[in-house]
């Protein structure tokens, strides 16, 4: 299902169907972008593509869109409603998190070039994603904000950064790589404290910054990296200059692709347990 036109309003429905192949689009609290009246319905909370079928728990190992799994189409989402559930969309431009509790699964996010970031919470939202693939032209990231929780995404082919750190943040079990050549580019920047990078990989390559900045200007809870895969980058593991965090960079393992070195952090960091992919340790 596309959703034509440009522009922004407010579209609550309940349901509604596209063809005769039984495809359902429950829709609550999500604004569209294209112009139309808004239609005000029983509520719902779960914003899913039927043809999707049900949610099945992905195999060990599974990072982004499952394979092989029909989506229904979608221009740029705003979600308002807490607890909606947006399942099996194959969204253009971005989604904008503004309520609680959201979750985005199994899902393909693609950037055009009209959008900051391809998922983003406000100062009243928070997400959990998963099982879902970003791609495309962000002016930003393809996921920032405060508040939310990544795990098993593909962040992949993006022009800006792969992600921006906010308070709360968390990126688990992902694969962030491929970023456009050539551009001045961050895997992750790290903007504030409590957050945990873990069982990641991220991959820089030619002309890119770093895969972890740590630039969060100074206090609060820790700043965890631990137990990734990082490669690549003038830095691969940066920490800014300034007052700092409580900054964990532990066990993680490193490609010997660092244009300079592979992690530069202050000496109150706790920077113990990394290594080369080789096995070799990073001094």
């Amino acid at each position: 299902m596309s959703v034509p036109g440009t522009g922004r309003v407010g579209l609550t429905l309940v349901a509604f169907a596209v063809g005769v192949s039984g495809v359902v689009l429950a829709t609550e609290g999500v604004t569209f972008g294209a112009p139309a009246p808004t239609v005000a319905l029983a509520p719902v909370v779960s914003t899913g593509c039927a043809a999707a079928g049900p949610y099945v728990v992905p195999e060990r190992g599974s990072v982004g869109l499952p394979p092989s799994l029909r989506l229904c189409a979608a221009g740029p989402l705003t979600i308002t409603r807490p607890g909606t559930v947006l399942d099996g969309m194959d969204v253009r431009g971005g989604v904008v998190v503004d309520a609680p509790d959201v979750v985005v699964r199994r899902s393909r996010i693609t950037g055009d070039g009209t959008r900051a970031y391809g998922i983003v919470t406000t100062g009243a939202g928070s997400v959990r994603i998963e099982d879902t693939t970003l791609t495309g032209r962000f002016t930003e990231a393809a996921v920032g904000g405060d508040r939310w929780t990544a795990e098993r995404i593909e962040v992949v082919g993006v022009t800006g950064d792969g992600a921006h750190a906010g308070r709360g943040s968390r990126l688990r079990a992902s694969v962030l790589s491929r970023f456009a050549p050539g551009r001045e580019v961050t895997g992750l920047t790290v903007t504030a404290s409590d957050v945990v990078v873990e069982d990641s990989t991220i991959r820089m390559g030619d002309g890119h910054l770093s895969a972890v900045r740590i630039a969060s200007d100074g206090g609060g809870r820790p700043i965890v990296v631990r137990s990734n895969v990082l490669g690549g980058g003038g830095y691969t593991v940066h920490q800014d200059e300034g007052p700092g965090d409580d900054v964990h960079v532990v066990d993680n393992r490193f490609a010997r692709d660092a244009v300079r070195a592979p992690l530069r952090v202050p000496m109150t960091a706790e920077a113990t347990g990394n290594t080369y992919v080789d096995g070799a340790p990073v001094r």
